[in-house]
């Protein structure tokens, strides 16, 4: 039981701190908006599997959920099913509700004013983000592997035999 917990978390830490790509991690940036913005369902789920099956940066991509939670969640009353509102409307009926209305499909509720809204809200902001978390991580990448490997602090801790022994369980 333990050595699978170990496994577990050494896998986990491992894909969290991987050096990707600065598109990995600003689409994973991007989608943690689109799943911080859907009501929880089955959107919101298939939007986690897509960050993990096309292997972005779950780290920057919960910390874009955590953020536009935050924001959606106060306004999802005078902004968000406003819009969602707004762009059913605007869609053309027929090939919306029957696409909505599809066995497998029905169950993202993609014609409910909150998803709709969220999604609508989403792909206006989508290039505008991915384009700054692209530009942000390649600049912020460098200077922060820098400033760590000048950090005396660090230094310091990773001669005590406690950080020695975590860096073994999580890295091997």
């Amino acid at each position: 039981m333990w050595l699978l917990f170990f496994k577990f978390t050494r896998w986990l830490y491992k894909t969290l701190n991987a050096d990707l790509r600065p598109w990995q991690v600003a689409l994973g940036l991007t989608l943690g908006a689109l799943a911080g913005l859907l009501p929880f369902g089955a959107a919101m789920l298939c939007v986690f599997v897509a960050i993990i099956l096309v292997n972005l940066h779950f780290g920057s991509a919960m910390f874009s959920f955590g953020v536009f939670g935050l924001i959606s969640w106060p306004s999802q009353l005078w902004l968000i099913r406003p819009v969602g509102q707004a762009a059913l409307d605007a869609a053309p009926r027929g090939p919306v509700i029957a696409a909505a209305q599809s066995p497998i499909l029905s169950w993202l509720r993609l014609d409910y004013f909150d998803v709709a809204g969220a999604i609508a809200l989403w792909l206006i902001i989508a290039g505008p983000l991915f384009v700054v978390g692209v530009m942000g991580w390649s600049r912020a990448k460098p200077w922060m592997d820098r400033k760590l490997k000048e950090s005396r602090l660090l230094k310091w801790l990773s001669k005590l035999w406690l950080a020695k022994a975590v860096k073994y369980v999580f890295i091997g």
